[in-house]
C-alpha cells in the first residue's frame, strides 16, 4: 500500500500538504496540547534522577491519554488523518482491514521521513501550532 513512507517525492510533497491543513484541527479535536502540558507533581527535593524518572513515566500516561483520545473518543478523525497518509479518502479509510490499518500506523510512526516532516513543518510555523 501507498504511504508517505514509501512514496515518491512528489506525491510526498502533495499529500502531506492535504494532511499539514488536517493537523491543526486534528489536534485540536484530540486536545493534544491540554494533556501535554500535565507535568508530574515535584514535592521539590527529588534528586535530578527522580525527576527524569517522574516526567518519564508522565510522558508514557500522557501518550496513553493521547491513544485513548485518537481511539475511544475521535476514531473519525483519526482514521481520517491515517487515511490520508494512505493517499485514502475517509470513506475508503473507514473500511480498511484491521490488520493492514496497524501495519500502516506503525510503518508511519516509524518513519524517520515521516516524523522528521511534520516535527520540522510544525517547528518552522508551517502547520498552525497556536493551536496545538
Amino acid at each position: 500500500m501507498k504511504t508517505l513512507a514509501n512514496c515518491n517525492l512528489k506525491e510526498f510533497l502533495q499529500q502531506a500538504n492535504k494532511i499539514r491543513h488536517k493537523a491543526a484541527d486534528f489536534y485540536e479535536i484530540i486536545g493534544i496540547s491540554d494533556i501535554r502540558k500535565i507535568m508530574p507533581v515535584f514535592k521539590g527535593d527529588e534528586t535530578p534522577e527522580e525527576k527524569a524518572k517522574m516526567l518519564n513515566e508522565q510522558g508514557k500516561k500522557n501518550l496513553s491519554a493521547i491513544i485513548d483520545k485518537c481511539i475511544e473518543e475521535n476514531i473519525d478523525a483519526t482514521v481520517e488523518i491515517v487515511g490520508l497518509m494512505c493517499f485514502k479518502t475517509p470513506e475508503e479509510a473507514a473500511v480498511m482491514d484491521a490488520t493492514e490499518f496497524i501495519d500502516v500506523v506503525f510503518e508511519l510512526i516509524c518513519s524517520e521521513r515521516v516524523v522528521n516532516f511534520f516535527t520540522k513543518m510544525a517547528k518552522s510555523g508551517l502547520i498552525d501550532t497556536a493551536k496545538l
